[in-house]
């Protein structure tokens, strides 16, 4: 019989020859490092056979800003088993166990980037990111003419400051994205990675804009794009477009907001792509929505919410949601009242209260059950816009 447990550093050696194993990479001192960095930081979960570790999985804490709104969040990474103990419910096992711990510390929410959209679903967790990828010629990126200020290339230690005060003012990254904390910029950036760095400053020499990137013949990769200002924008736009005679494409991959860029290039006969991009499930109902953001409302509004979560016993049953000028209060009942009463999977109440999926679309689909009034009514409580996540795990 397997035994589940959270490993020490003592298990290190075994988890890294098992992720080599299970996703077919290097034992290179670089990826050792890299995976070093991150276990040290994460409550790591193992089923073993006797001594043999045979799947295991990571939850890494970080912070969620969402529109105001900090919420402790775990990162799901290095789920994998070895190929002769797969289908033998291992992961199944440390799901449970992961989830219930992460209950039990109230943490609201956890991502995780799926090799299967099915398989994560039947954990409780939805899409609820989307990315939009651009792959231009050099002939149809923009000629922008100079703008005031200036842009210079750095290293990463002096990139780093500059960065980080320019991501967290970004607005859109503060629907579901990161609060990033030093380690994780360190690891995203610089640990193992051969990125480069240019910033832009305006008159006045205060930093408005950087970009990370990659560069060769044969593309120019923005591993990320950010601007403060519109004179920012152009300005890296610019500094991006000067290597249009070294390279043969660029490329650009980012978070989407529902909005592309594509009227932004001379000719938007572009190569555009969006695509799914990771998942994510409420971990605790209760502490979610007692500190969400919900908009001010003259009067007091009552909802009860029956929530279905097979991985989330704490979350089973109908809640009481009371919200008064924005603040909330919920607590669980035993009935709700009928002509009140909203029913979904943990799935698609994610998906709603993240801003992925807008209530009318939930309930025209039954994914969201209920009276259409009061639909529109928990809907126009609920802030606006995308999820957006810049970052991977």
């Amino acid at each position: 019989m397997e035994n589940i447990r959270k490993m020490t550093l003592e298990d290190t050696q075994q988890m890294f020859e098992l992720a080599a194993y299970a996703f077919n990479s290097e034992t290179t001192e670089k990826r050792r490092k890299r995976f070093d960095w991150v276990t040290e930081r994460s409550a790591c979960y193992g089923s073993f056979d006797g001594e043999q570790l045979t799947s295991q999985l990571l939850a890494t804490p970080f912070i969620t800003n969402f529109h105001g709104v900090e919420y402790k969040m775990a990162g799901i990474g290095c789920v994998s088993s070895y190929p002769e103990y797969r289908g033998q419910g291992g992961i199944t096992a440390l799901m449970k166990k992961m989830l219930a711990d992460l209950a039990e510390e109230k943490t609201a929410l956890s991502y995780l980037a799926p090799f299967s959209y099915p398989f994560y679903r039947r954990y409780g967790y939805e899409q609820i990111f989307e990315q939009i990828e651009y792959t231009i010629d050099p002939i149809n990126w923009p000629n922008i003419r100079a703008v005031a200020g200036k842009v210079h290339r750095t290293g990463w230690e002096q990139a780093k400051e500059v960065i980080d005060s320019i991501y967290s003012q970004i607005a859109e990254v503060q629907r579901g994205g990161l609060k990033r904390e030093d380690w994780w910029q360190e690891y995203k950036f610089a640990l193992g990675n051969d990125y480069r760095f240019a910033i832009y400053e305006n008159e006045q020499g205060k930093a408005e804009g950087y970009v990370v990137y990659q560069t060769n013949v044969e593309r120019f990769t923005i591993i990320e794009w950010q601007a403060l200002s519109q004179a920012g924008y152009m300005a890296l736009a610019r500094f991006i477009g000067s290597h249009n005679g070294a390279t043969h494409q660029f490329y650009f991959k980012k978070g989407f907001t529902g909005e592309d860029l594509s009227w932004l290039i001379p000719s938007p006969l572009l190569d555009m792509h969006l695509k799914p991009y990771m998942m994510g499930r409420i971990v605790d109902f209760q502490t979610f929505l007692s500190d969400y953001p919900f908009k001010a409302s003259s009067s007091e509004n009552i909802f009860y919410l029956n929530v279905t979560d097979e991985f989330g016993s704490w979350n089973e049953g109908v809640w009481e949601l009371k919200v008064v000028n924005g603040k909330a209060e919920i607590r669980k009942v035993k009935e709700s009242v009928d002509e009140k009463s909203l029913s979904a999977t943990i799935q698609s109440w994610t998906q709603l209260f993240m801003g992925y999926r807008s209530g009318a679309i939930l309930h025209f689909h039954q994914r969201l059950v209920g009276e259409e009034a009061q639909v529109e009514k928990l809907a126009a409580l609920l802030p606006a816009g995308k999820p957006i996540l810049e970052d991977y795990f």
